[in-house]
């Protein structure tokens, strides 16, 4: 029990920690859904123990034969507890125990994808930011080309199909440029709805890979589903005591008084009693289903935490190949930069030279700009990526 303490402290602690970037209302929301899951717990700890009773009655009682006339009043408190149910009350206390650690469990899963929603927004609101900047750029290469395919077709070097391609390639990313702004509200929107600090105020969680064996040994998922394996464990055990001999203690203690209304008169009485049973169902028509159903339910989830471990496995070797991919684009942009390095520093030449002109040394300088942006932007996807295998497991 002491160790179950210290472990719900550590957790209020690093989570407490963990939701200070949310609403207060959302972050109230969260707390208050842990202390109704504690509450469960003591309550489902202690659902063996039996309540005291306490009952009082008041008679009155009227003879018509010897007209006599008496007023009885009484009080009586005892209980009935189980002191042995086969292993039926360490059960008890187990399953209570499992299913808080289950529930608790899914209430860090909940918690994680909170922060994952949040965090994943700010990497895309980054992302959106730099697209915007490198959008204009495009832009700027647009308007040039254009302005160049006007310069050919009045000179009689390009027909008018090519000028409107021009023309409609200019629009094309004007439009572009738009939506990305459009898209970096509806990113600030959803920021928003999670918490009062804007994307400039949160710090980033330096994402970083994690382990493979690491990953499947703290991943969340399979922590849930291995709790629920341990939760109808338990429950199984528990209601096969139930079939099981049963030793209980009762005891009783009641006084009452009894008053005759025609003589004036009273007399009053003690009596306390204490008991000792042994019950045993000896025949139940739904035993055998009842409990086949329960062991089949714990086989089912023991095969489906199987199953989840390799689906996690699976997600985990998808993730990264996704940022191998992510990688393998980011050499290629930089063997790009290079060369594109190069380029600028021979055109730069031929154009003080007046061999070329400044829109070719502009459009050169521009297009690795945005070869810069989308390295960036790379680096990005490859975060979100981290933080996926991030939240899905218990740090």
């Amino acid at each position: 029990m002491y160790k179950l303490i210290i472990m719900l402290v550590l957790c209020s602690l690093l989570n407490a920690n963990e939701l200070e970037v949310l609403k207060d209302s959302k972050k109230v929301l969260r707390q208050t859904e842990k202390k109704i899951i504690q509450k469960n717990y003591e309550s489902s700890k202690n659902d063996w123990i039996s309540p005291i009773t306490i009952s009082s009655g008041l008679n009155r009682s009227h003879s018509f034969n010897s007209e006599s006339d008496s007023l009885t009043k009484s009080v009586s408190i005892g209980f009935s507890q189980s002191i042995y149910k086969s292993g039926g009350i360490e059960f008890t206390i187990k399953n209570a125990k499992d299913v808080l650690n289950s529930d608790l469990i899914a209430w860090e899963i909940e918690n994680k994808a909170i922060l994952e929603t949040i965090y994943e927004t700010l990497l895309e609101i980054k992302k959106v930011k730099l697209q915007i900047e490198q959008s204009e750029y495009s832009l700027k290469n647009k308007e040039i080309e254009l302005i160049l395919k006007k310069i050919q077709y009045e000179a009689g070097n390009a027909d008018i199909t090519e000028l409107n391609d021009a023309i409609m390639s200019k629009n094309t990313q004007y439009k572009e440029n738009i939506s990305l702004k459009n898209s970096l509200k509806d990113k600030e929107y959803e920021l928003s709805k999670y918490t009062n600090l804007k994307y400039n105020q949160i710090d980033l969680i330096d994402f970083k890979i994690i382990d493979k064996n690491e990953f499947l040994k703290n991943n969340l998922n399979i922590k849930y589903e291995n709790s629920k394996v341990k939760v109808l464990d338990s429950s199984y055990k528990k209601l096969k005591s139930s079939y099981l001999p049963q030793l209980s203690v009762g005891t009783n203690y009641s006084y009452s008084r009894n008053e005759n209304l025609q003589s004036d008169t009273q007399s009053t009485s003690k009596n306390g009693s204490i008991s000792l049973n042994l019950s045993m169902p000896i025949y139940d028509i739904n035993k055998s289903s009842t409990v086949e159903k329960s062991r089949l339910e714990l086989l089912k989830q023991k095969i489906a935490l199987n199953d989840i471990k390799d689906e996690t496995l699976y997600e985990y070797e998808q993730i990264l190949t996704q940022i191998d991919t992510y990688e393998q684009q980011s050499k290629i942009i930089k063997e790009n930069l290079n060369l594109y390095d190069e380029l600028i520093n021979a055109n730069r030449n031929s154009n003080e030279s007046g061999m070329s002109s400044d829109y070719d040394l502009e459009i050169l300088e521009n297009t690795k700009k945005i070869n810069e942006y989308d390295l960036t932007i790379n680096n990005i996807d490859i975060k979100l990526q981290y933080s996926k295998l991030y939240f899905k497991t218990k740090v």
